[in-house]
């Protein structure tokens, strides 16, 4: 009976309805909107950082060192010795140290030498590869290339075709092209989910030497000079065979004069602390545009309760008592900010899924799709601030006068 009486109510006047509801979905998927994001994207970017325990590359940022290595974002700190490279693998508690180079691209997608050790690679030890192949075989040469997967299905590129790469990490920067020394793809991976889709991965072998030599100059004397020179790599991936060896090799390089070690996890994190102040400017932006909106559904429900005094007057002379009238207004507001709420989720829900689309799309991170308890959170507080702003027009409508208003 009441919820009849509610909807007549309602329907009575449906754009002032309509509209009420569309301001408290807007404001609840907003509020939905950023709070996926922030969390998808948090983990995302720790999911990323899985199969990189340590980083060690030149003294510099490690925000930076980890964009470039982790991510294929920004550009390269400097290089460091590949002798490191050696030193760190004779070091007890250290299972692999992988060098990385970085410096060219194909059309836009990062070219990262490495060692094939990287295949055998594993976040944990139950868990298969890191890296497994859809197509081919590793690389086991020069100038052979494996393909990432987003890579592989942006550039329409297969096993068996060659391309060149140009110098440079961008397609913007118009570095030389390298046509004398093409790659031949050998292999195309699974998608791992993170930035590596996006990566052409060939041996540090291949990225030393189209840099040391140029058509011109391949004779046997530039081969005997670069018989003696010292390579340099970007990044060295290096795996502990613990934890405990993990923050002994933390301190030793606390004194390393040629380079850095970083946790990439940790930096996510530290980073996101950096940014916390923001997203909290961000949280209470939104709580300000649920409870403006919250008073906007109880401004309306006093108008509504004010134009019905006669109606309600009526009601209270068939038999209804102050306490039903109470209730069908209180149930009201419920209704109008239950729709809106629901209506909210959806579209903060549909409107999540577009952006942590387009932010994959851009970076090849995989942002889940799930949901948080926070929304829990925000629906039962959604629902329970409604209720309190449905109780000043419920009250004036219990407290109203039968008599005046027949």
């Amino acid at each position: 009976m009441r919820l009849r009486i509610v909807w007549r109510n309602l329907s009575a006047k449906p754009l002032q309805s309509m509209v009420t509801v569309a301001i408290v979905a807007l404001a609840v998927a907003l509020t939905v909107t950023l709070m996926l994001l922030a969390e998808g994207i948090h983990q995302g970017l720790v999911r990323a950082t899985e199969p990189f325990d340590l980083i060690v590359g030149a003294k510099g940022s490690p925000i930076q060192l980890v964009l470039n290595t982790v991510f294929l974002q920004d550009t390269p700190i400097g290089n460091i010795e590949e002798a490191l490279v050696d030193d760190l693998a004779a070091r007890p508690g250290v299972a692999a140290a992988l060098p990385m180079g970085f410096g060219d691209n194909y059309r836009g997608y990062r070219i990262v030498g490495t060692a094939p050790a990287l295949f055998e690679q594993r976040v944990a030890p139950s868990r298969p590869p890191w890296l497994q192949l859809a197509e081919g075989r590793p690389f086991r040469a020069q100038f052979e290339a494996v393909i990432g997967a987003k890579a592989a299905r942006d550039l329409r590129i297969k096993v068996g075709e060659t391309f060149a790469s140009v110098h440079g990490l961008s397609v913007h920067e118009q570095g030389e092209a390298h046509g004398h020394n093409p790659y031949r793809v050998v292999g195309i991976l699974k998608p791992v989910g993170g930035p590596y889709d996006q990566a052409i991965l060939v041996s540090m072998e291949s990225i030393w030497h189209i840099h040391e030599h140029h058509e011109a100059e391949e004779d046997e004397a530039a081969e005997e000079e670069h018989d003696g020179h010292e390579h340099g790599v970007t990044a060295i991936l290096v795996k502990p065979r613990g934890y405990a060896d993990a923050m002994r090799l933390y301190q030793q390089f606390q004194s390393e004069p040629r380079a850095q070690l970083v946790f990439p996890a940790q930096v996510i994190v530290q980073f996101f602390a950096l940014m916390g102040q923001g997203e909290q400017v961000l949280q209470l932006i939104a709580a300000l545009v649920i409870a403006m909106t919250l008073l906007t559904v109880a401004l309306t429900l006093y108008g509504s309760a004010q134009s019905r005094s006669r109606e309600q007057a009526v009601l209270r002379a068939i038999g209804a008592n102050a306490g039903d009238i109470f209730r069908i207004i209180l149930l009201e507001g419920v209704v109008t900010v239950g729709a809106g709420l629901v209506c909210g989720l959806l579209v903060g829900h549909g409107l999540f899924g577009v952006l942590a689309g387009i932010l994959q799309q851009q970076t090849a991170i995989t942002i889940g799709l799930g949901g948080s308890w926070k929304e829990l959170v925000l629906a039962g507080g959604v629902v329970g601030f409604g209720l309190l702003a449905s109780l000043a027009p419920a009250a004036l409508a219990y407290r109203f006068n039968v008599a005046r208003n027949l």
